[in-house]
């Protein structure tokens, strides 16, 4: 989030070393490699959390999506969440993965869904 690419995507592959379970890291190699433009290792690091979880991180599914600019499949997954009620969904308001999709009436139609306080 601060720019610093190579040095995210260093900080990125050492964290995941140590959890590869952990999804924060594969988000952030996610995205981190997408910026990077090694897209093809950015989708490899979502396939396999896919057949590992399958749709149970579907609101990280969503974030990622966003950052990468693709705002159908990004809508998608958190429709996907949505439905499986993904306790991800409690940082939509904030989530500054998320900034991409906050002007899309269907990103709002969902957050509406969600009934946040003001």
């Amino acid at each position: 989030m601060l720019g610093n690419l190579e040095r995210a995507r260093a900080s990125c592959e050492a964290d995941q070393a140590k959890s590869a379970r952990d999804v924060s890291r594969v988000v952030c190699l996610a995205v981190t490699y997408d910026k990077l433009r090694r897209h093809a290792d950015a989708e490899t690091v979502v396939a396999k959390l896919k057949t590992s979880m399958g749709d149970v991180e579907a609101y990280q599914y969503a974030t990622i999506y966003a950052q990468w600019g693709n705002t159908t499949k990004a809508l998608e997954w958190l429709n996907t969440a949505l439905r499986l009620r993904d306790s991800g969904l409690e940082g939509l308001k904030t989530d500054p993965l998320l900034d991409p999709l906050r002007n899309e009436p269907r990103f709002q139609a969902i957050e509406r869904e969600l009934k946040f306080p003001n």
